[in-house]
């Protein structure tokens, strides 16, 4: 597979319109209302062209960028491959974002067109729009979906439904080079970027995890996370078009939602983040009868999976757990591949063809097997820079620096253990994050779990443990200490403080912004400067 040939997304829109015109290519639920909608290939594919002809209509160009922020609902996969049929980009926000963040976005990118819903849990994102558009000269169309107007529009306002009504064919003019993707990061650090992609780049991560993982067939998948964020539009739309399957897209996530799509759809697969797959775990009783039949495999490429979680899904969802590795800058570099699949209870496995990674000390230097580094990658599916900064200081020799830290085992396979700056450094010595996270995880009093650094005079840093208690528990610093002695964790790597908190600060790819939670912690020790607690 080392000749791929170079296609365009909307070319493989075409090829699953040509080969599987009656297969479904989206299916969309409602959770609140229960409404199903979906549409075949071959009626997307008519829908495609009528929204492709609106957007040439509003004056989209090839190249143009194109914001969206549309929950995942029917109309998001029309509006992608209309966007790739007449050559734009494509710049995804998640429905969450507001004034603020989307005002940032919209100037940043001199967006012409924003694509929105009408309203969506409650907000008015129709509203937010007309207030942006009147501080933004560069917006001259906002396209509304779910709207009935009962009176005319302002002449800047278009009902998603009326675009390309005149039915002239719109020719398509993507090409495999042009700029396909726009993504601003969600971050751990606090600071958004903006990556760019292109097909090709695209393409190739998502051909070589097929060729790494080995999908199901056929390929029913469970999207789940937004798809204004990496995972719900590269795992779950483009990857459901590549494979010529189905997308079933859920607009708001409960575990409850979630089985009855995967009963019902005859879902064989999830490309989510972890707290969608601890959901379904502790959603499902010892026991229980629910049909998961289907489900045939669940990837995990977000944030580094808890062992034990691995463990459970396994046990409980009868199914293969296929922990990875990705962010927006290079969509899957590592996973754990069909032929390995014992190695989810360990690792995060290898790296995809195509891609390269490396493990190196703090002056770039490989280092052996089995010490912890910092996390490089390079190849194929790597994006192709930042948009509008310079990139230099994100990369070494053509490596990328990703900000992760792990380590490589003798066999070649990748563990990650955190990210850079979430090091804890106690006295001079590193403690182990993520094993010590993966210690707490198997005690059952626990939800969640993340550790962080917190000041400390004499030692430089000590550890915080902030802890999701399950219902009814209240665990204490003490408590947690004899669990962890009770495991043989040596003294020195426990941590000196707990804090118990309703839910963890977490990006839309499930990784935990332990920034947030460095703050917290930091200003609580400068309100209240109490003595803390040490371990002995």
């Amino acid at each position: 597979m080392s000749r791929l040939k170079e296609l365009t997304m909307y070319d493989d829109f075409l090829n699953a319109v040509k080969n599987r015109p009656n297969r479904l290519a989206a299916v969309a639920i409602e959770t609140e209302t229960g409404r199903r909608r979906a549409l075949t290939y071959t009626e997307m594919s008519q829908q495609v062209d009528q929204v492709a002809q609106g957007l040439k209509e509003l004056g989209v160009k090839r190249g143009d960028v194109v914001s969206v922020q549309l929950p995942n609902v029917l109309e998001f996969p029309i509006v992608l491959y209309a966007i790739y049929k007449v050559g734009a980009v494509f710049n995804g926000l998640t429905s969450i974002f507001r004034d603020r963040e989307v005002e940032f976005i919209l100037r940043k990118t001199d967006s012409q067109v924003f694509i929105t819903p009408a309203r969506f849990r409650g907000y008015d994102h129709l509203a937010m729009a007309r207030r942006l558009a009147s501080k933004l000269p560069n917006l001259r169309h906002i396209v509304v979906v779910g709207f009935e107007p009962t009176s005319p529009l302002e002449s800047n306002v278009v009902a998603f439904d009326q675009l390309g009504l005149s039915h002239v064919e719109a020719e398509s003019e993507s090409n495999p080079l042009d700029i396909a993707q726009l993504a601003f990061t969600s971050g751990t650090t606090g600071e958004p970027k903006g990556v760019l992609h292109n097909h090709v780049t695209l393409r190739r991560t998502a051909l070589r995890f097929i060729e790494h993982v080995a999908p199901p067939d056929p390929f029913v998948d469970l999207v789940v996370s937004p798809v204004g964020h990496q995972t719900g539009f590269l795992w779950g739309t483009v990857l459901s078009t590549m494979l010529k399957g189905t997308a079933v897209y859920l607009d708001v996530w409960n575990p409850a939602a979630g089985w009855h799509a995967i009963r019902n759809e005859r879902v064989t697969t999830m490309v989510a983040a972890v707290p969608f797959l601890r959901d379904l775990v502790e959603s499902l009783p010892p026991g229980d009868a629910t049909d998961r039949s289907s489900l045939e495999m669940i990837a995990i490429p977000g944030a580094p999976i808890p062992r034990i979680l691995v463990l459970q899904a396994r046990r409980k969802l009868l199914c293969r757990i296929v922990p990875a590795w990705g962010m927006t800058e290079y969509g899957i570099a590592l996973a754990v591949g069909s032929r390995d699949p014992e190695l989810a209870f360990e690792t995060d496995g290898s790296v995809l063809p195509g891609a390269q990674a490396r493990v190196v000390s703090l002056a770039d230097e490989p280092v052996r097997p089995n010490v912890e580094g910092d996390l490089q990658i390079r190849g194929e599916g790597l994006f192709l820079g930042y948009f509008k900064r310079s990139n230099d200081e994100f990369f070494t020799d053509g490596w990328f620096r990703t900000g992760d830290r792990a380590l490589m085992t003798d066999q070649g396979f990748f563990k990650i253990t955190g990210r850079s700056k979430d090091i804890i450094i106690r006295g001079g010595e590193n403690v182990p994050v993520q094993d010590i996270e993966n210690v707490l995880f198997q005690w059952d009093v626990v939800i969640d779990v993340a550790l962080v650094a917190m000041p400390d005079e004499r030692l430089g840093e000590k550890a915080c443990a902030y802890i999701v208690p399950r219902p009814g528990n209240h665990p204490t610093l003490k408590d947690m200490q004899d669990f962890l002695r009770s495991h043989k964790v040596t003294p020195q790597y426990w941590p000196e403080r707990v804090e118990l908190v309703d839910k963890l600060p977490r990006t839309l790819s499930g990784k935990v912004q332990k920034f947030i939670l460095r703050q917290n912690i930091q200003q609580r020790l400068a309100a209240s400067n109490p003595d803390i607690e040490t371990s002995n």
